[in-house]
């Protein structure tokens, strides 16, 4: 009732809420597109992450395959004391891109040596125990891809969500509070043509009369 209080009835106000009506109806129209193309977008990053679980659990059992024939070939305790002296040999670089108007993280893998670099000792160690260091690097890799999807799903769904909000916001309150103001203002307008009418024929009888 408080917007109706607040409202000037007036033609030029009824014309500027059928302004603002069309502007909410294409913002409506505008954000159910953007909804509609993220909630696909977010279907393709849910495939994705499924082909790069796959992935990843398949390279994770070879390397983890290679580090029992490294074990078997070395022994336990040679094995635990190369994997205790290794060091980190790739950083993560963190960036951002764009999609669909979503600033979303990138990781990016960075070697911190060359390829052909191993990060241990290459006497007393086999070609069992290089096998595995290449399996478990390239299992890094697959598991750094795989969080950066997480995050992208993780921000699209967030953007998901608030594109919903807006659109509940415009069809059920908005939109709806407007049109309602617009009725009232076309319903006082004619209430008081209709009262102009009635004071014309008044005075077009008392002018009759006279």
């Amino acid at each position: 009732m408080s917007s109706r209080v607040e409202l000037k009835p007036t033609r030029m106000e009824l014309l500027n809420l059928r302004r603002r009506k069309r502007l909410a109806e294409r913002g409506l129209s505008l954000l159910k597109e953007k909804r509609d193309a993220l909630v696909m977008e977010l279907l393709s990053i849910a495939k994705e992450y499924q082909n790069v679980m796959a992935e990843v659990r398949e390279k994770m059992e070879r390397a983890m395959n290679a580090l029992t024939l490294a074990r078997i070939s070395m022994g336990f305790f040679k094995l635990d004391e190369v994997i205790a002296c290794l060091k980190p040999r790739v950083t993560v670089e963190v960036k951002s891109r764009n999609i669909m108007g979503v600033s979303t993280p990138l990781f990016k893998v960075n070697p911190a040596g060359t390829e052909a670099e191993v990060p241990y000792n290459l006497l007393n160690t086999n070609a069992y125990l290089d096998e595995a260091s290449k399996a478990f690097a390239e299992v890094f890799t697959s598991v750094i891809k795989l969080a950066e999807i997480q995050a992208v799903a993780r921000r699209i769904a967030e953007e998901v969500e608030k594109a919903k909000r807006r659109v509940n916001a415009l069809e059920n309150i908005v939109i709806p509070m407007i049109s309602r103001n617009m009725k009232y203002i076309e319903l006082y307008l004619d209430e008081r043509a209709r009262e102009d009418v009635f004071r014309l024929r008044l005075l077009k009888k008392k002018r009759v009369k006279r």
